[in-house]
C-alpha cells in the first residue's frame, strides 16, 4: 500500500496539527505520481485515474510499503514513514441509513470506517455515546448523554464524531 501524507501545517498559526495526516491511500498497483505542482494516480496502464491539484511535493509526501487499514479513512490516521498512529484531531462523520427512534442503541450507518472503535457522536443538538463498531453499525449506545435529550432522526441525518 502506498499512502500521501501532508508534510506542512496548513498555515502557522493553524490549531490543528496536520503533519503525517494520511490523506490518502493506494494499492501497491496504482502509480503515484506527486509532482511539483498536482499529484496524478495512473492505473496499471499508466492511464490518469484521478488528479490532486492541491497535494503536491511542497505539502505531501508518499510512503510506499505501508501496511493495509481495515478501516482507513482519509484524515483518520497519521504515517510517520514506518507506522500508523490515530489522528488526534479528526472528527469522522457519516448517515443514518435508517429512521431510529429515542431508545435504540445501535446506530445504521453508511460507513462506519470514519468512527473510531468507541466515543461520542451527535446527531441534531442530542449526543450518543458507543462502545463499540459492527460493520455499519456503532453499537452499545447510551442515547441523550451530557445533558442532551434523545430523539427521533430520519435516514440520512447526519452523525458526528465529536
Amino acid at each position: 500500500m502506498q499512502t500521501i501524507v501532508w508534510k506542512t501545517q496548513e498555515s502557522e498559526d493553524s490549531e490543528i496539527d496536520r503533519i503525517n495526516v494520511s490523506i490518502y491511500l493506494f494499492n501497491d498497483n496504482q502509480k503515484v505520481d506527486l509532482a511539483s505542482d498536482k499529484t496524478t494516480i495512473k492505473d496499471a496502464n499508466d492511464n490518469p485515474t484521478l488528479i490532486i491539484s492541491d497535494v503536491n511535493t511542497s505539502n505531501a509526501t508518499l510512503h510506499t510499503g505501508v501496511d493495509a487499514k481495515s478501516d482507513y479513512w482519509g484524515w483518520k490516521y497519521k504515517h510517520d514513514g514506518s507506522s500508523w498512529s490515530a489522528n488526534a484531531d479528526f472528527k469522522g462523520a457519516n448517515s443514518l441509513t435508517s429512521d431510529i427512534n429515542d431508545s435504540v442503541t445501535t446506530i445504521p450507518v453508511g460507513n462506519s470506517n470514519p468512527f473510531t472503535a468507541s466515543g461520542t457522536v451527535q446527531i441534531g443538538d442530542e449526543k450518543i455515546t458507543y462502545t463499540g463498531v459492527d460493520g455499519t453499525n456503532l453499537t452499545g449506545c447510551t442515547r441523550g448523554t451530557a445533558s442532551t435529550d434523545a430523539a427521533s432522526y430520519t435516514s440520512g441525518d447526519t452523525v458526528t464524531q465529536i
